[in-house]
């Protein structure tokens, strides 16, 4: 079985896309763009320092990705992991409000 996915989608988290492909563009800090659902977007931008999110075809979603990155972990999909260093926690953890 092969899932349409979108290019936000990181080969190794096997979670679906939501919402439309092209919601929102995460561009990393040396230029590089993808373009994703508003649920891997979050994932995409949580999981790369120094990223940001453009907005895409929906409106308010570059907002709400923003928003979710901030309290999703980088990575999220690796749940075994111990999560012991700065890096490896979400913004809010950090910020002790998580």
């Amino acid at each position: 079985m092969t899932m349409d996915r979108c290019i936000a989608a990181h080969p190794e988290d096997p979670t679906p896309c939501v919402g439309p492909h092209d919601a929102v563009t995460v561009v990393d800090a040396n230029g590089s763009a993808a373009t994703g659902c508003e649920w891997h977007g979050a994932r995409l931008l949580a999981s790369l320092e120094g990223a940001r999110v453009e907005p895409g075809s929906v409106a308010g979603a570059a907002t709400r990705v923003y928003a979710e990155a901030d309290v999703t972990r980088p990575f999220a999909w690796y749940t075994n992991a111990p999560r012991t260093e700065p890096g490896m926690r979400s913004h809010a953890e950090n910020r002790g409000e998580r």
